[in-house]
């Protein structure tokens, strides 16, 4: 009897000590770009720099493991802008230790470049954070920059959008060099498929072949786009109830067609009643596949109720759903749709392991007491003496 009554009180007290941090807030946790690309320069690239701006790295998670031997992730300042720069050295796919030039290249899936020598694979993924820009560029045997042009991979900024309905927003725009240019850069046409899941995904896991990503001509959001050098194109979507995490894939190709003085594309694809398909003559060839995600939900396993730490609020979600509910509140920890005891054991090995809470709800941690009944719980001997009242 003293035992029951020590886990209930206990339990009770951090029950009334604060209250959960509200669940299903229209917020981004994290973004995940995978991306193929080929080295369509006239020089042999050696290596190759992607460049964050308005990123540090300590935003970083995880970066896609290329062929190359050397990998550094460095901030740079210049004036007031800051960012982060991750180089890749000593190509290591082949003898010769660069990539050839390959002209008019195939279109891929998004990861064919993994193992495809004359392109390669490259991803990151964040926390917390989008960057400002985006840039990449092939390096030189000097590990110089080849051109003051980026290639142009895109990179989605994803927003969420007020209002009622939970709608997401993935605004691209052509990127531009760091150099302030006279002109406009140049337009590109860009497909786009589109799917979701009903949990976060990891950086890993935005690989083409795994079904996750879409491919099929079923999954297609929007046939073309056609974007234009210096200006944002911008695409909201309603986000269903349960679904965690937004994924795409962009295909990316030259726009052929005439420009103005200020190098504005002249297409009948822009005119009132669009095209579906790019006109006759405009459609280049295949720039790179890249393959993006945004996490509506944190990655970070027991964190029920999404407050960036697994504590004993947490434990109280899980206790509240155990058997009886499927979702992520619930304490579903491992997205199997069952609230059960594989989930009590991730928790349990996440305690106190995650950050600091994002509100300021003070919590106390639980006691030997606390995990005495967590033990119960967990080998399932909680008795139905155990369970009934208080006399």
């Amino acid at each position: 009897m003293r035992f029951k009554l020590t886990c209930l009180a206990l339990w009770g007290l951090i029950l009334t000590s604060g209250s959960m941090a509200s669940y299903g807030s229209q917020e981004i946790f994290g973004t995940l770009s995978n991306f193929d690309v080929y080295n369509e320069t006239e020089t042999e690239a050696h290596g190759a720099e992607i460049e964050l701006e308005g990123v540090h790295p300590e935003d970083l998670i995880r970066t896609f493991p290329s062929n190359y031997d050397n990998e550094s992730i460095l901030e740079y300042q210049d004036g007031a802008t800051f960012g982060t720069r991750i180089t890749y050295t000593d190509y290591n796919f082949n003898s010769s230790g660069f990539l050839d030039p390959i002209l008019n290249p195939p279109s891929t899936n998004g990861h064919t470049c993994v193992s495809t020598e004359g392109c390669e694979h490259f991803g990151f993924s964040l926390r917390g954070v989008q960057p400002t820009a985006s840039r990449y560029y092939w390096l030189d045997v000097n590990d110089q920059r080849i051109g003051a042009m980026p290639v142009a991979v895109p990179v989605p900024t994803w927003s969420a959008v007020p209002g009622g309905q939970f709608r997401i927003r993935a605004e691209v725009e052509v990127p531009e060099p760091p150099e302030v240019i006279a002109q406009k850069p140049d337009s590109i046409w860009m497909k786009v498929f589109k799917t979701e899941l009903d949990r976060p995904v990891d950086l890993m896991e935005l690989m083409s072949n795994n079904g996750i990503v879409p491919e099929g001509v079923g999954e297609l959001e929007t046939e073309w786009e056609l974007l234009e050098g210096g200006k944002k194109k911008a695409k909201e979507d309603n986000v269903p109830d349960g679904k965690f995490a937004i994924i795409r894939r962009y295909e990316y190709y030259e726009y052929t067609g005439q420009y103005d003085a200020e190098n504005e594309p002249i297409t009948l694809f822009l005119d009132p009643g669009d095209l579906i398909d790019p006109p006759a003559g405009e459609l280049g060839q295949f720039i790179s596949a890249n393959m993006v995600a945004a996490n509506l939900a944190s990655l970070e396993e027991g964190d029920f109720d999404q407050d960036d730490d697994v504590d004993g609020v947490d434990f109280l979600s899980w206790q509240r759903g155990f058997q009886k509910r499927k979702k992520l509140e619930d304490g579903d920890a491992n997205w199997d749709d069952t609230v059960d005891v594989d989930d009590l054991l991730i928790w349990q090995a996440q305690f106190g392991l995650g950050a600091p809470a994002a509100a300021n709800v003070a919590v106390p941690e639980p006691t030997s007491a606390a995990m005495a009944c967590l033990g119960c719980l967990a080998l399932g001997l909680w008795s139905k003496r155990c369970q009934e009242p208080l006399s």
